[in-house]
């Protein structure tokens, strides 16, 4: 079942938005928002590899490496 939880979601959403601000206003580099990200996406990795119940199933995986995914696609 996945799991719902609207608030984290508009929150994710307004920071993947803000990433998307800052490198598109020179702010930080594309680079760097992408390494952001990608820390993120391996601390879900690890975090659900050693039990935590909170990142247990891959749903947060999942959208954080979406992120990644559609932000390395951006021009």
């Amino acid at each position: 079942m996945p799991y719902s939880d609207p608030q984290g979601r508009v929150a994710l959403m307004l920071c993947e938005s803000l990433f998307h601000v800052l490198v598109e206003e020179g702010v930080i580099s594309k680079a760097k928002a992408m390494e952001a990200i990608e820390g993120v996406a391996e601390l879900t990795r690890e975090m659900a590899s050693s039990g935590n119940p909170d990142l247990a199933s891959s749903f947060a995986r999942d959208l954080v490496e979406a992120i990644a995914k559609s932000f390395a696609a951006k021009d």
